[in-house]
């Protein structure tokens, strides 16, 4: 079904004057992102140096995860009320200098209570990134084009890691840990001071009224509730989030535990699904713009969830690995490669002004399933003797959110 949305807006990116703008608003979202993301995921990538430093099992490490998120969780339920304070640029640079803040403080007293408030400070300052570029981008970006543009500013998550896992390694190796992280540290400044001089006018106008975040927090949950599809996009990103988790965390332990793969063949196969997860995020965002609507889009994400989640259980040590890599590289187009596409319909649906507050509130939902997901996954996988089973178990979340977008696909259809 082709998407038949009107543009109401004029096109920044089309006409000569305005595209350079457009353009460095999306190029400045998108950087923030990734360096977001990257400075989330530098920890677990250097685990077993910072387990070693520590002196404790790298397991610990992934409490450092839950304690990010969490905190993220809570800053994104906030930004509503921030926004409104000091806009969505000004608050995108103090998250940036939150998130270093954090780094800091374990580089200059590593131990495990510095972690935590590391991980305190990143959450704090991952949470209200996407909706503070959400209120940019809704602003900044044409309506037919929407999907695209929020599809490639979502590939910072995944290119976050990949720069995580490329750079940190590397960067130990020739400077040692702490400078490693302090090279991180001025990344972040550097971005956050640049972010400070951009110009006001790609900022949303102030709306004037500044709201309590309990106010702005109540009202966006009752917003999300009131409106079907706000409340159907929520759900079924706390249902996607738990097979993205899971393909992330438990996919390396899978293949080489239970498959019998070498870790670096495991971790190729990983990589495969982050790349495709790259490529897809872009592909479904362009989709939902021009050929398909929101509502088919992420049925057929669902359904390629189900599907590999099913494929990634019947995988053994006589598999090949063309078909390990078809199964992984659908599993991770699908459930890394939906995030965009969700994030645009939720700010299209957004109440005039509301984008960054709304998004916030539907992002809670989101990262309450990176917090429940994978431990919950894993308990499974435990309890039931095998990651694989764990897998199998994504069938849950996957057809839940199938019929949930059967049973409101006319809301969808609504303007």
């Amino acid at each position: 079904m082709k998407n038949t949305n009107t543009n109401t807006q004029p096109d920044p990116i089309g006409n000569k004057q305005d595209s350079r703008a457009g353009w460095m608003v999306l190029i400045l979202t998108l950087t923030i992102q990734s360096l977001a993301t990257m400075v989330l995921l530098v920890p677990p990538v250097m685990a077993p140096v910072l387990s070693a430093q520590l002196g404790v099992p790298a397991g610990y490490i992934g409490f450092y995860i839950a304690v990010a998120y969490l905190s993220a969780m809570l800053s994104s339920l906030s930004a509503g009320a921030m926004l409104t304070i000091v806009g969505p640029i000004r608050l995108s640079a103090l998250c940036i200098l939150s998130s270093a803040i954090g780094l800091t403080l374990f580089v200059m007293v590593p131990s495990v209570v510095t972690l935590a408030l590391a991980g305190i400070f990143i959450g704090l300052g991952y949470g209200p990134v996407t909706p503070c570029s959400s209120q940019i981008l809704i602003k900044n970006t044409p309506m037919h084009r929407l999907s695209l543009i929020f599809s490639i500013k979502q590939t910072g998550v995944p290119l976050g890691g990949v720069l995580a896992a490329i750079i940190m390694p590397s960067l130990q190796d020739m400077v040692g840990w702490r400078s490693a992280l302090g090279v991180v540290c001025v990344m972040l400044l550097i971005c956050a001071v640049v972010s400070l001089f951009t110009p006001r006018s790609w900022e949303p106008d102030a709306s004037g009224v500044r709201k309590s975040f309990r106010e702005e927090f109540l009202g966006a949950l009752r917003t999300i509730y009131r409106i079907p599809v706000l409340r159907t996009l929520a759900i079924c990103s706390f249902c996607f989030s738990i097979c993205q988790l899971t393909l992330m965390t438990y996919a390396i332990t899978f293949l080489h535990e239970e498959v019998g793969m070498s870790m670096v063949l495991a971790g190729v196969f990983l990589s495969v699904s982050q790349a495709a997860g790259v490529i897809g995020r872009i592909l479904w965002g362009y989709l939902a713009d021009h050929f398909f609507s929101t509502w088919s889009m992420l049925m057929v994400l669902a359904v390629g969830m189900l599907l590999s989640a099913v494929g990634v259980f019947y995988i053994d040590a006589n598999a090949s690995d063309w078909w390990v890599i078809i199964i992984f590289a659908v599993f991770g187009a699908t459930a890394i490669g939906w995030n965009g596409v969700y994030l645009a319909e939720v700010a299209k649906r957004a109440p005039e002004g509301k984008s960054g507050s709304i998004t916030g509130g539907t992002l809670a939902v989101t990262y309450l399933g990176v917090v429940l997901g994978p431990p919950a996954i894993g308990l499974v996988s435990q309890a039931a003797g095998g990651f694989g089973y764990g897998f199998l178990s994504l069938l849950l979340p996957t057809i839940a959110s199938i019929i949930l977008l059967g049973r409101t696909r006319k809301h969808f259809q609504r303007r």
